[in-house]
């Protein structure tokens, strides 16, 4: 009877000392939303379900321009093979470019110096916020709405040498082309001649 006595008070107590941190839990749970760590675009065009309405992080470079819409903005975060380099400064080729929208207030977008384009490797950002897979307010389209910018890595002037083997093969394929151009405009003024001689 003794041991019984012992496991019953046991399982009390457990239950008891569940009871009293369950609250606890949930409020901690409930307090901090659930965080998806850095989710790529292509995971996200790919699993929309799992992250829409979740709170995600997104690291990209900025490219193009931020538009400003009012009080907010949208900028588009490249995550593609070309993010930190390109191909001329001998990042490998990786596929095709990839990315996404992020709404954005306007005085953080205007804090990105340097956007990416032809001449520039633009700002890398991180930013946090709510992944919509098909959001209400734009249209239905894939987006976030980001809370928080994070400047991880500042932006600059694009690197594009001219390799002197290009060069040269511009060069040589230059001249073919004169030489075709030339021997092709020959050919049809003889041709024109030999035609009003039969005549």
């Amino acid at each position: 009877m003794c041991g019984r006595t012992i496991t019953r008070l046991v399982a009390l107590g457990a239950v008891c000392g569940a009871l009293l941190i369950a609250p606890g839990l949930s409020a901690v749970a409930w307090a901090s939303p659930q965080v998806y760590s850095a989710p790529s675009s292509v995971e996200l065009v790919e699993h929309p379900g799992t992250y829409d309405g979740k709170t995600v992080t997104f690291q990209g470079e900025a490219i193009g321009e931020a538009m400003v819409r009012g009080d907010y903005a949208w900028i588009h975060l490249n995550d593609d093979a070309y993010m930190l380099k390109n191909v001329e400064e001998g990042a490998a080729l990786g596929g095709y470019n990839t990315g996404m929208p992020v709404w954005i207030p306007a005085d953080e977008a205007r804090s990105i110096q340097v956007f990416g384009d032809y001449k520039h490797e633009g700002e890398i950002v991180r930013v946090e916020g709510t992944f919509n897979a098909a959001c209400a307010q734009h249209g239905g389209d894939m987006d976030i709405h980001a809370t928080s910018i994070e400047h991880v890595a500042p932006g600059r002037d694009a690197k594009d040498p001219v390799h002197p083997n290009k060069a040269l093969l511009a060069v040589v394929l230059t001249l073919a082309a004169g030489a075709l151009w030339w021997a092709e405009g020959h050919a049809g003024i003889r041709e024109r001649a030999g035609l009003s001689r039969r005549r």
